[in-house]
Parts: C-alpha cells; structure tokens; sequence
C-alpha cells in the first residue's frame, strides 16, 4: 500500500512537472470578444471586441484588442475561433466540490481551526466536468451545519498540474445563519438568539486576538501576544486578507448578516443563499458596499408577502431573485450552484443558473456579471480571474453563442494558458505533436 501511494505522489508529480513545463503560447483568433470588462462609469457597460485577438504567453493574458491592431509573434500556436465567441472563464463563488471525504464536521457549533484546503482532490470528477461547462475558478467550502464550519479554499478546476491549482489557501471563513444549524439535539444553536450570539462570541474573541497582534507589530505595544491556534485563521479576516461568506435566508437572515458582519466588525461579506424574500431588503443592503449578494441554487420565489409586516397575506406569483436584487440597487451580485458532486445542480451547471436568472428579469450582460467578474469580486480574486484584460490569467472559454446560450456546447477552456479541455471535434487548436494531444 506505501508502495502504491508513493507511485501514485510520483506520477500526479510528473504530470503536474509536464504541464507547468510547457508553458505553450497562443494566439486566439476570435469572431467576438466579450471582455467582462468595465469600459464606463456603469458596471454594465462591459467592453466587447468584434474580430479579436489574445496572445497568451506564461499562463497569462499578454495583450487583447483587434485583429488589426496586434502583431502575433513567430512560434505562437493557433486558436481558430473566428466564428465564435470568446469569453472569460466562469467564476464559482459557492460550491462543495473538488475535495476528499466529509466536508463538515458536526461535534461542535464552532469550529475556526478547521481549513477545507487540506483536502482539494486533484482527479475529483467533479472538477473534469465543470471544464466542460466553462467553469475554471471554484471557491469550495465547508457545509452549513455548524455556525463557524471553517476556512474555505479557492481553486482552479484543471487538475493536470495540482501545483498551480491553488488560487487562495485560506479562501474565505464559511459562516451559518439561519435555517441549518439550528441545532436539533437541543444545545446552544437551537434559537436565533443562540446563533446569532454564537456569531457575536467568537467575532469578539478574534478581533480582540487580531487587534492584539497589529498592535504588537506596529510597536504600539511592548507585550507579544500568546498566540491561539484556534483563532490564527480568523487573524485574516480582521486584516482583510479574505471575506466571509454566510450562509443564510429571508430577510431577517440577510439582514441579520449585514449587521453582525460588516456594521459591527466592519468585515467583507457575502450573504450566501438569500432565498425566501430575502430580497425584500435589497435596497438596505444595495447602501453596504462591503456586502456582497451571492444567490443560488435556489433562483426564484414562489411568492413575496405584500408587505413585510402582512406575513399572511401572499401572491400568487414568481419573482426572479436576482432581478429583484438588482432592482433594489444591488451591483454587487454573483450566482452560484452550491453544487455538492452528487443529485442537485452539478458543477458545470452555472452558466445554466445564470441564463434561468436571465430568463426570470435578470440583465443578460447582469447575469453574465454574476458568474465571472462580479464573483471575482466577491472572493477579491478580480486582479487575476473574472474578465479578459492583459496581465490576468489566461483562464478563457471559447463556444459559438454566449455563455448564457445553454443550447451550444463549450468547445475550449483554457487554464492558466494551458488548453485543459477541447471538445471531441471542435478541432480550434493548433497541434504540432504527441504532447499536445487533449
């Protein structure tokens, strides 16, 4: 068994050493470029190039504009999308998959010494088949049974270099509120009033924690703080080194959220979920731009109380959250799949979420937001992923319609630079011997 696990490190070792090595450079030729990128004062307003060209050297995007405008170098291969489109690659900003075993532990309500990144699984299925839906970047998470269920991990999903896969180790702390770990066997956590001082009881002890180190480091105090292992990992959220994502519902909940988090501890959030009316207080939360609205996989309401004190009084109606969300004011949106591997939306159903988001009121450049640049932004990853810009990753998606157009197949995703998925037939790239065979 040591020797068969030994192998196997050597082999996985081997094929991430070949793909790091080879480093191919690109020239996308494309028909239409849709950037994700901001070109005006409004977000929506997002740049697209007619008749393209990317040139992708190193894993990065090395300059993007028009055909007529870039000079492709000698010795750059190939990518023949002049009759199709060319996006960015999409961005997860909420799943389960991608990682070993169990992915939440319920002894206790509270567990921030617990980090999801000791268990990413290079050859988990789940990420092979998110490449066939465009989908590159994840950010995978503890479950939602416990208050504080751990420390997430943001990864790309082309296994073939398990090296290069980490984006961010930790990703972001994963917190609960409302609805599942309202905890049955009867402990603290049965109420509201239970979570929500739960929530409120380890904030405090890691911003005192936090604030005790900055202040040690910055000379403002003689003392060196003990140091607490169990808390180490919340030192950076307090530094904003990453976010917070919550799970949560209904208006309370996001509401509830919004002030815990970022009023009182002045913390990046993402409101996770949001479902059942919760976007009835989207115009509260619209004015926090520290809060970032991520909703998913739940898209829609069955209906919307006719006003927030007549609970009893419904329509009979559907609402499209995300169109309502963005009606309400909010920009800061993402959709996500909450996928889990197994039953439900899986993986490579995101640009699905974001075309059914579309189809109930949602902008259609929105939805598209929602799934790449605006997710990006989220997790504060947008520097490397989320839109097509020179300097970024070359993480890019290559079909015949939009992203949204579920009615045509992806036929190429690019990783770091790296072609990581070409569909059977589609035969856009450029070959030139054994080693490049997909």
């Amino acid at each position: 068994m040591k020797i068969l696990s030994v192998i196997l490190i050597l082999c996985v070792a081997q094929r991430g050493a070949r793909a790091g090595d080879a480093s191919p450079k690109y020239a996308v030729r494309a028909g239409k470029i849709l950037t994700m990128a901001s070109c005006g004062e409004d977000r929506a307003d997002v740049q697209v190039i007619n008749h393209g060209v990317i040139l992708i050297s190193e894993g990065k995007i090395e300059a993007i504009g028009r055909a007529e405008d870039i000079d492709v170098p000698e010795g750059y291969r190939t990518i023949d999308a002049r009759d199709r489109w060319v996006m960015p690659g999409i961005v997860e900003a909420h799943t389960h998959v991608g990682v070993e075993g169990g992915f939440n532990d319920m002894v206790v309500p509270l567990n921030p010494e617990l980090r999801l990144g000791h268990c990413v699984d290079p050859e988990h299925i789940a990420l092979e088949k998110a490449l066939t839906g465009g989908v590159t970047t994840i950010h995978t998470m503890p479950g939602s049974g416990t208050n504080l269920g751990g420390f997430t991990v943001i990864i790309k999903t082309d296994g073939s270099a398990p090296e290069e896969m980490i984006v961010r180790e930790p990703g972001a702390m994963k917190m609960t509120q409302a609805y599942n770990p309202e905890r049955r066997g009867g402990d603290l956590g049965l109420t509201r009033m239970g979570m929500s001082w739960m929530m409120r009881y380890i904030l405090r002890q890691a911003k005192e924690y936090a604030d005790a180190w900055a202040a040690w480091e910055q000379g403002d105090s003689a003392e060196m703080p003990k140091r607490k292992p169990e808390l180490e990992n919340m030192r950076k959220v307090f530094e904003g080194a990453i976010p917070t994502i919550v799970h949560t519902y209904d208006a309370w909940g996001v509401m509830q959220t919004s002030r815990i988090l970022c009023d009182e501890y002045g913390l990046k959030t993402i409101p996770t979920h949001t479902a059942y009316s919760g976007h009835l207080i989207a115009d509260r939360v619209a004015t926090r731009e520290n809060v970032y609205i991520n909703i998913g996989p739940r898209l829609f309401d069955f209906y919307m109380p006719e006003g927030i004190q007549r609970h009893s009084a419904r329509e009979n109606r559907f609402y499209g959250m995300g169109a309502r969300y963005h009606q309400g004011g909010v920009r800061n949106l993402s959709i996500n799949t909450d996928a889990v591997g197994w039953g439900g939306l899986s993986q490579e159903d995101l640009a699905f979420q974001a075309a059914m988001s579309a189809r109930l009121g949602l902008d259609e450049i929105v939805a598209m937001q929602a799934i790449t640049i605006n997710s990006a932004r989220a997790l504060g990853i947008d520097d490397r992923v989320g839109s097509l810009e020179a300097g970024k990753d070359a993480d890019i998606v290559i079909k015949r319609g939009t992203l949204l157009d579920v009615t045509t197949p992806v036929d190429v995703v690019l990783v770091n630079g790296r072609v990581a998925y070409e569909r059977k037939g589609s035969h856009l790239v450029e070959k030139r011997g054994p080693d490049d065979l997909l």
